[in-house]
């Protein structure tokens, strides 16, 4: 055997060890696609040993929807002899489906055709999940849709015929035009842009989504198109109007229930006054009958008991519609005006000067509230912080009065050392008609009325709890009431 031979043969075995152990699958197959030769790597990727494979035609591999691409791909390559690549989904021996990238080139002067295929079924699959749940297209530089994906066919209703070759325009209600218009050029301009639009799907009903958009550069940063994803909001913005809905209903019913019992608790303050006046009545008429004479001086005591309970009365509505309607309106103010404007009548109560009174507050800017309102319900809560001091007897009272602002919130906080409220009747410190104080007659509906208050106009909370020495009532409101109310 003469060495060029020998060299030869040599360099054929390094080749063939070279292909063999190539990463990427590596066959020969005839005119037929029966296998003639396949390496290692075929193995893996169709999960057939390599004796089998050889057994087979790559053609009975391959998909049924997928044959006649691969058909077209062999008779194409007879025709014009160029070097061709195809996508086709294939059947391994497990019976699972593998996505393979064929690139066919003939070899020089016979009918065989090297095959080399990659495994491309994950970044298929990954394809294949983002076509089918994220909306998104394609648009060139005039802003015409290039591609679309399945997801956003679905979510407009239009087909995908319909939509290719349009601009973004067509799903747009006839009065937003200015605003495609506008969102167009920022596109153009800015690498992102995002807003919220109202689309029309073909059966004209209207779907919210949030726009995203990103400039698309060839190598040599040429901008040759956009990447537009749609987040599809609709049923946020319905569920959201849904709940408003509801809590419009609650809020009517809340209402309801707060009016049924204040006229309950008008009967119960009523009933009292009008006892006595009654019974005023009926004493100057008894006293009639039998002496057919009345002093004028018991009657002038009857007349005016009779003007104080009237008065009395007049009161008790005055106190339970200021809790149901309020005549005032929300102004644009200060903590510190409301805080001014309590302390001032606060310090003006008697024996303001036995305790210590201190007071912490933020540098609040000016918000809309109701300020008569808050700061009534403040002097109610230092008064009872003081009441509540004298009458246990602290020898050195303490009121702290702290406002600030956390996570858009202003608080109110109002600390004492009082000794705090027993544990078994904390949590009715806010119900009607319950009072710590000894002479239940006329008290009870101050806290009440705080809480109503609160609640009902200022959309706040107030909430109390026992610390160290005393009792804490904290405040928590909106930094502005919605609508400005």
């Amino acid at each position: 055997m003469s060495l060029d031979i020998k060299k030869l043969e040599q360099s054929n075995i390094e080749l063939r060890a070279i292909i063999d152990s190539s990463w990427d699958a590596i066959g020969i197959i005839n005119e037929k696609s029966k296998f003639i030769y396949v390496n290692k790597a075929f193995t893996p990727i169709l999960g057939f040993s390599k004796d089998e494979l050889l057994q087979f035609h790559f053609e009975s591999l391959i998909h049924k929807k997928y044959k006649e691409k691969f058909s077209s791909l062999i008779e194409n390559y007879n025709n014009n002899n160029n070097k061709e690549q195809v996508t086709l989904l294939c059947q391994r021996k497990d019976k699972q489906k593998v996505y393979l990238q064929i690139t066919l080139t003939r070899m020089a002067e016979n009918n065989f055709f090297i095959i080399n295929a990659k495994d491309i079924t994950t970044e298929i699959s990954k394809d294949q999940i983002l076509d089918a749940y994220v909306s998104s297209v394609h648009l060139n530089t005039q802003g015409l849709i290039t591609k679309c994906s399945n997801s956003f066919v679905n979510l407009c209703a239009y087909e995908k015929n319909e939509i290719l070759g349009q601009t973004l325009l067509f799903l747009h209600e006839e009065d937003k035009k200015d605003e495609y218009l506008h969102l167009w050029q920022s596109v153009q301009n800015n690498t992102e842009y995002i807003c919220k639009l109202n689309y029309i799907k073909k059966e004209q009903n209207e779907f919210i989504i949030d726009f995203k958009s990103k400039k698309q550069f060839n190598k040599y940063g040429d901008v040759i198109g956009y990447t537009v994803l749609f987040f599809d909001r609709t049923n946020e913005y319905d569920l959201q109007s849904e709940i408003q809905q509801k809590d419009e209903i609650l809020l009517q019913q809340s209402k309801l229930a707060i009016m049924g019992d204040t006229i309950q608790m008008l009967s119960h303050e009523w009933r009292q006054p009008l006892n006595t006046i009654s019974l005023s009545a009926q004493t100057m008429d008894f006293e009639l009958e039998m002496n057919n004479h009345i002093p004028q001086e018991e009657i002038r005591a009857n007349l005016v008991s009779i003007k104080n309970k009237v008065d009395d009365l007049s009161q008790t509505i005055e106190e339970f519609q200021n809790i149901i309607s309020l005549k005032s309106t929300a102004i644009k103010t200060s903590s510190k005006d409301i805080i001014a404007q309590a302390l001032k009548i606060f310090e003006n109560s008697s024996d303001f000067n036995r305790i210590d009174f201190a007071k912490i507050l933020n540098n609040t800017s000016d918000y809309f509230t109701y300020k008569n309102e808050l700061s009534s319900i403040l002097v109610n809560l230092l008064i009872n912080s003081k009441e509540a001091i004298f009458r246990n007897n602290i020898k050195k009272g303490v009121i702290l009065l702290k406002e600030y602002i956390l996570h858009d919130k202003i608080y109110f906080e109002i600390s004492d050392n009082a000794g705090g409220v027993p544990l078994d009747i904390i949590d009715k410190i806010f119900e009607p008609y319950f009072s710590t104080k000894e002479e239940q007659h006329g008290v009870g509906l101050g806290l009440y009325r705080c809480k109503m208050l609160i609640e009902m106009h200022l959309k706040g909370k107030i909430s109390i709890k026992n610390h160290n020495t005393g009792l804490r009532i904290t405040i928590e409101l909106p930094l502005n009431l919605k609508g400005n109310e």
